[in-house]
């Protein structure tokens, strides 16, 4: 068996764990959904959906408990999933014009996740937020930081064949492994890549449904509080 035959077959390994877990998480949460749905609730208003967004894409809750681990969450998550959606030219064929408009600040973005990483790291290890640095928080944000380094490192000095890179992508894919690359920067990469997968946390999926029941369920918490 080749190498790039075990690559592609430890991807859809790490694919089919991810999945497994994303749907036994949603499972849970439908069966607490289930049992909340039967307790009194305000409806969805356009304030609660205003203020869900907000919690989802500019983490407002946080930003109210802390501001300076808001800056760096805030840039890692920005920044993270602009180089997700940059790296979707290596798995789409033809490539949509969005994937090549977004190239340019998805590669800005690569040069910023490694530094937003190191300073959530610097703030939950040796500041008083210290309680959020759980062992497997840290571990992802670890994680993340040497994958995000070596891609740094590749796309400034060890640059692999972009068209082999391409041609192993659209080969696992297509489920018609193709040859890795005969980068070792590159192996390392994608092999953590792999690590990472099944330990993405699943709950982010379903977190804007839960934050706007949480919205909803304080609302209703106050008007009870207001009429009593």
């Amino acid at each position: 068996m080749t190498m790039g035959t075990i690559l592609v077959v430890a991807a859809y390994s790490a694919y089919s764990v991810f999945w497994a877990r994303f749907l036994l998480h949603g499972l849970v949460w439908w069966k607490a959904m289930k049992r909340l749905s039967t307790e009194p609730a305000s409806p969805t208003t356009a304030k609660v959906w205003a203020l869900t967004v907000s919690d989802v894409f500019l983490f407002t809750r946080l930003l109210m408990v802390n501001p300076a681990l808001w800056v760096g969450e805030w840039a890692f998550h920005a920044s993270f999933l602009l180089v997700l959606l940059r790296h979707l030219r290596y798995f789409l064929n033809p490539v949509p014009a969005w994937v090549w408009c977004i190239q340019t600040p998805g590669t800005i973005a690569g040069y910023v996740l490694p530094p937003a990483l190191v300073y959530i790291l610097v703030i939950r290890l040796f500041t008083r937020w210290e309680k959020y640095a759980s062992p497997a928080n840290m571990f992802l944000l670890c994680l993340v930081l040497v994958i995000s380094s070596l891609g740094v490192l590749m796309h400034v000095l060890y640059k692999p064949d972009l068209v082999d890179v391409k041609l192993f992508a659209w080969g696992i894919v297509t489920l018609r492994p193709a040859a890795a690359p005969a980068s070792l920067l590159f192996l390392l990469h994608f092999i953590l890549v792999l690590v990472l997968i099944p330990f993405l946390p699943t709950h982010i999926f379903t977190a804007p449904l839960v934050m706007m029941e949480a919205r909803k369920r304080k609302k209703a918490l106050r008007l009870v509080m207001h009429e009593e």
